[in-house]
């Protein structure tokens, strides 16, 4: 997506050939939330969605959660999202995979 592309350019950071590399989600108040770019689901629940990633988790946090769609590596979650939140991750140049 271009908005992606201009968001990386003014960030001045991203792989020179335009492949995104973490998690994109946006997050509609009392809707839900769309995520792209995840690897799979490690656990669900009401009130918690793990979300795997290339390296390290996103721990989505709410109330009355459902995974409504889950195609490739998106995922489209309804429900009250209260946080998101990223464990697990060593950064640009930590290990793990």
């Amino acid at each position: 997506m271009r908005l992606w592309q201009e968001i990386r350019e003014q960030l001045n950071d991203g792989p020179p050939d335009g492949v995104v590399t973490g998690a994109l989600y946006t997050v509609w108040e009392d809707k839900g939330g769309y995520f792209q770019n995840i690897r799979s689901l490690g656990a669900f629940s009401p009130q918690e969605v793990v979300l795997c990633l290339r390296r390290g988790t996103l721990r989505v946090a709410g109330e009355n959660l459902c995974v409504a769609k889950y195609c490739e590596s998106d995922v489209f979650i309804r429900g009250s999202i209260f946080s998101v939140a990223r464990e697990g991750s060593e950064g640009k140049n930590g290990g793990g995979a």
